[in-house]
């Protein structure tokens, strides 16, 4: 019959989500999408009296593909299916697209007006799949652990880096970048950067602006620099203050007899001694390592500070009185410049004597320091120390 019109519908896509598939038929592209698609079948109308190329051209027409572009940001649209290829135009992401025809990793699109080929990695027919890549472009996603033991969070992408830190079940954390099999994340309440493996996480349909953590992160940043200029600012005072306060001490020294260069730390006057005998006396110190502080204690079974010097000392055929106060009276004065291992370190508070340790090399001291406590080695150069520091003798 003339003018017998043949209602043509257009083949929509059967579900598959992440590439496009085609198939080649008599020589012609049948563009077939294995994808959800929003395309809606249309119809169109062939005229009896077109020839058989006219009605193949009209027919192909009608099954050309509506995607969408999943881009980040955009990406260019070239002349000819190639990389190095002349830039004709660019799509941005979840735009929408017509399929022209398909080319080894490469489509032939048209977007607004524009007609070239993009790789086939940014053609997409799942609308949520490509805004959710537009998306990336200004927002971070988010997403959930859900490890039961947690996951180890890792310097950089690889699991022989060292761990940062631990995630807990249920802890949300910011999504940035994937680098293979490892995730890279902000996490915790100061957005630390880190990565963990790409298990164990569900990702929750939420977004932050990049914007938003960014500000975040400076904000961060500016707070952690403001906490350690008030920290050093401290120190310095608290230097000072100790500085001060080593200077009244030292001025107490001297209202209780002491001389001048008795109470500076750059002394000179230091007397003469055999060496060994100091040795001697240190070693025999450290023998009681680890006994346990006795207030009033002389004896292995317990010792205080000055119990423990008295010991050690008759140990070696010295003799020395009891007590702190009098054993600062009992030896010649050293400097602290001219410290020898075996030399007595005193410590005090308000004018009086309230400590005494033995000196044993390289800033260090023996002592018997307080209840619940035990012979040990510690510093003589700790703030506390440095601030409470009283003199030392020499008694062998």
């Amino acid at each position: 019959m003339k003018n017998l019109k043949h209602t043509i519908m257009a083949v929509t896509a059967v579900t598959m989500v992440g590439t496009l598939s085609f198939f080649q038929v008599s020589g012609k592209t049948d563009i077939t999408a294995n994808l959800v698609t929003d395309n809606k079948s249309e119809s169109i109308t062939i005229e009896e009296n077109l020839n058989d190329a006219e009605k193949q051209a009209i027919a192909e027409k009608s099954t050309l593909t509506t995607g969408y572009a999943k881009v980040t940001g955009s990406t260019e649209i070239k002349v000819t299916p190639s990389d190095d290829a002349q830039t004709v135009g660019t799509m941005s992401g979840a735009e929408d697209v017509e399929v022209l025809e398909t080319t080894e990793g490469w489509y032939k699109v048209a977007v607004d007006g524009q007609t070239g080929y993009v790789k086939d990695g940014f053609i997409t027919l799942d609308h949520k799949e490509a805004e959710t890549a537009a998306k990336q472009y200004d927002n971070y996603k988010k997403a959930k652990v859900t490890a039961e033991n947690g996951l180890i969070v890792r310097s950089s992408g690889s699991k022989e880096s060292s761990s940062i830190g631990t995630l807990l079940d249920g802890e949300e954390i910011i999504i940035v970048d994937a680098q293979n099999d490892y995730i890279k994340i902000l996490f915790g309440d100061e957005l630390t950067e880190g990565y963990v493996i790409n298990t164990g996480l569900v990702f929750e349909d939420q977004w932050i602006t990049k914007n938003e953590v960014h500000t975040e992160i400076k904000e961060i940043a500016y707070r952690k620099a403001e906490e350690a200029r008030k920290a050093e600012e401290a120190r310095k005072a608290e230097e000072a203050r100790k500085l001060e306060e080593t200077r009244k001490a030292n001025a107490r020294l001297a209202a209780m007899g002491y001389s001048k260069s008795e109470t500076s730390a750059t002394a000179s006057y230091a007397p003469s001694g055999d060496a060994s005998k100091g040795q001697a006396l240190v070693a025999s110190a450290k023998k009681y390592l680890g006994v346990p502080y006795v207030w009033g204690g002389t004896s292995p079974k317990g010792f205080d500070c000055s119990g423990l010097m008295q010991y050690v000392c008759r140990q070696n055929g010295i003799s020395l009185p009891r007590v702190a106060a009098s054993q600062r009276n009992a030896g010649k004065y050293v400097s602290r410049a001219n410290l020898q291992p075996g030399d007595l370190v005193f410590f005090g508070k308000g004018g009086r004597i309230t400590h005494v340790g033995m000196y044993v090399g390289n800033g260090n001291m023996i002592h018997a320091p307080q209840t619940g406590d035990v012979v040990k080695i510690s510093s003589i150069n700790s703030s506390y120390r440095v601030a409470s520091y009283a003199g030392a003798v020499r008694v062998w």
